[in-house]
């Protein structure tokens, strides 16, 4: 789930992200897919639940005590998924209670998406260029001349990440834009099969995505770093 997640929306603080309004309803729907089965995996787990308990018995022997094991119904109760959608920005009411504080709150929410943003385009550099340089060493011959294994999560991977790109482009980063949209290009209607299969068509890849990955290294370098949160 945090996976998929870390895919489509943009990081903000501990267990809130950014997701583009266009995205809620394929989230949702994603989300709910993700609950269902998370629930059946629960449940396997809780009707296995006594008898790992009971096997603990002969394992520990004498060091097993069966206090150490919480009842059903409080296991139960540890499994837990919920989430929520909320609007960001400073209350209008509060705008009625104190103007001073109203305008304080309002700058310090700017200060927040600021650096909100700033992180969000180095992540977002920083995850492209993994995923760049990545598909470039896939291209890559092996030692012995022969072509590596190149597997269709490589071309799914980076094809993802350019589909979403947009929607998570919230600091407007038209240099890291315009090697997308490049990488675009290269990519249309490219299969992981073709790219083992075509010589021709590695080599233009190889060649293209090294060009893209060089700008994209000087551009990682070139951003400040993350910002540290003792929470994370």
């Amino acid at each position: 789930m945090k996976k998929y997640l870390d895919s489509v929306c943009v990081p903000f603080e501990t267990g809130t992200r950014f997701l583009a309004v266009p995205l809620i309803e394929d989230v949702d729907r994603k989300l709910r897919e993700f609950e269902r089965e998370r629930a059946d995996l629960v449940d396997r787990f809780l009707d296995s639940y006594p008898t790992l308990c009971e096997s603990m018995s002969d394992r520990l022997r004498v060091l097993h005590n069966p206090t150490d094991y919480p009842p059903l119904d409080m296991v139960k109760a540890r499994f837990y998924f919920t989430w929520r959608y909320v609007a960001y920005g400073v209350p209008g009411q509060l705008k009625t209670i104190s103007g001073r504080i109203w305008q304080e709150e309002r700058e310090k929410a700017a200060q927040r998406f600021a650096e909100a943003q700033t992180e969000a385009q180095g992540l977002l550099r920083e995850s492209m260029s993994e995923l760049v340089n990545h598909m470039v060493e896939r291209l890559d011959a092996s030692e012995n001349g022969k072509p590596k294994v190149f597997k269709k999560s490589t071309v799914a991977n980076l094809g993802d990440f350019l589909a979403t790109f947009d929607f998570r482009n919230i600091a407007n980063d038209t240099e890291l834009k315009e090697q997308v949209d490049k990488a675009r290009v290269l990519l249309a209607g490219v299969t992981a099969e073709e790219i083992r299969t075509t010589a021709d068509l590695r080599s233009r890849l190889k060649t293209g995505m090294s060009e893209i990955g060089t700008k994209l290294d000087a551009m990682v370098i070139t951003m400040p770093r993350r910002k540290f949160r003792p929470e994370e």
